[in-house]
């Protein structure tokens, strides 16, 4: 597992449209979907969608998560120490929206890590 900025950060570079992966382990072939469009339980969860959700499932992926999650949780924290609550409600609100319009990429990039296939067709 790598962790990358430009992966967290890569509004221009994020899943567009839906999309099938498929892996065979031991006969048997696993299919994920990743879905093009924003992710509103992304939004309204952020980091426990990918914890309690069966379709986010795959090694690692809890994890890759997590890291912004808590990064959104310091900034959220430096916000209200420094600035006026306002501020720190919008701030809040826009670490939502990245987390949900970013969501279905990250999970798209840990399941090519995982060595799942693009399924053609």
């Amino acid at each position: 597992m790598h962790f990358e900025l430009s992966e967290w950060f890569g509004v221009n570079h994020r899943v567009k449209q839906n999309m099938v992966f498929t892996k065979t382990i031991e006969g048997y072939t696993l299919t994920k979907k990743v879905y093009g469009s924003f992710n509103w339980w992304a939004f309204l969860f952020t980091w426990f969608y990918a914890l309690f959700s069966l379709r986010c499932r795959t090694s690692f992926f809890v994890l890759k998560t997590a890291v912004p999650f808590l990064g959104l949780i310091v900034i959220n924290l430096l916000a209200q120490l420094f600035f006026s609550e306002n501020i720190s409600l919008v701030i809040n609100i826009l670490g939502a929206v990245w987390y949900g319009t970013m969501f279905e990429t990250w999970f798209k990039n840990q399941l090519v890590e995982n060595g799942y296939q693009l399924k053609q067709g």
